[in-house]
């Protein structure tokens, strides 16, 4: 028997040098018992009528794999229909993303929870996501404040997603302004589009700014505001880098912000301009 054995493995290793690399072997030198190799993510052949062959077992081959959409599925969007919430894109919906130093709003024994450990892209690194922040919609002052009671509300949820929508009739500009708040802290953005809507320091460091410099939001176009938020977002993110510093909070990374963004040449020039139209 043990002759007969290694007779038959040593006619494999001689038929597996001449065949090509995806070449079947020949059932007939399989010695008995053998399996196949990788049969174990295979399934068995087809029923008859349906093709023959083997295919895949998908679900044996993805067996363990984490998925991250069931992680972190978009957020509920309120005053949507499903339709309108399922949509790729819609006009007015309206969603984005809370994040602040470290995952939280303040410092002390009342802290946001930090959930997922990196920045979005557009934030600064160690800006992450914010749980359950209240985020409201309202029309702003010339000076940047909510006036009367938000137009529609939600709070963040477990991975700082929001989504609303925009309600009938209200339209995009610099006095129509997103508020991100948890207890006194809060952080604000002018609604001038829906394609980048995320709540973190550098758009309210940048109002800040705008107001202590004098304008105010009714003397400037959505177009003049878009180029002022992408000089900021340069001088803070390539010119001069602003960086979260250990566990400071938001009030001490907004400072910093407003100094580099008030000592930047250009953006400086571009406040300038605007005085004289």
């Amino acid at each position: 028997m043990p002759c007969r054995l290694g007779l038959i493995m040593a006619l494999l290793l001689l038929v597996a040098c001449d065949l090509p690399a995806d070449a079947p072997l020949d059932e007939s030198l399989q010695a008995p018992g053998d399996e196949v190799p990788g049969d174990d993510l295979l399934m068995p052949e087809a029923e008859e009528g349906q093709g023959g062959g083997f295919a895949f077992d998908e679900e044996r081959l993805l067996e363990g794999a984490e998925s991250l959409s069931a992680q972190a599925p978009p957020a509920e969007c309120v005053g949507a229909t499903e339709e309108e919430a399922s949509a790729e894109s819609h006009p007015r919906i309206l969603r984005g993303l809370v994040l602040a130093p470290q995952g939280k709003f303040a410092r002390g024994p009342h802290l946001l929870e930090l959930l997922i450990p990196s920045a979005h892209a557009a934030a600064l690194e160690g800006e992450l996501p914010v749980a359950n922040a209240r985020v409201a919609l309202y029309e702003g002052d010339a000076r940047g404040e909510p006036v009367g009671e938000p137009l529609i509300e939600t709070v963040s949820d477990r991975a700082g997603q929001w989504c609303v929508r925009l309600p009938d009739g209200v339209a995009f500009g610099p006095q129509l302004l997103l508020i991100a708040s948890a207890g006194d802290h809060r952080l604000r953005r002018p609604v001038l589009h829906a394609a980048d809507l995320d709540l973190y320091s550098q758009p309210e460091a940048l109002m800040r700014l705008l107001i202590e410099e004098g304008l105010t939001l009714d003397a400037i176009s959505t177009a003049s505001y878009l180029n002022l938020d992408v000089m900021a977002q340069s001088a803070v993110d390539l010119i001069e880098p602003v960086r979260v510093e250990g566990t400071s909070g938001l009030e001490s990374l907004l400072a910093r912000l407003h100094k580099t963004m008030s000592e930047d040449a250009r953006l400086k020039e571009a406040i300038g301009r605007l005085y004289a139209e």
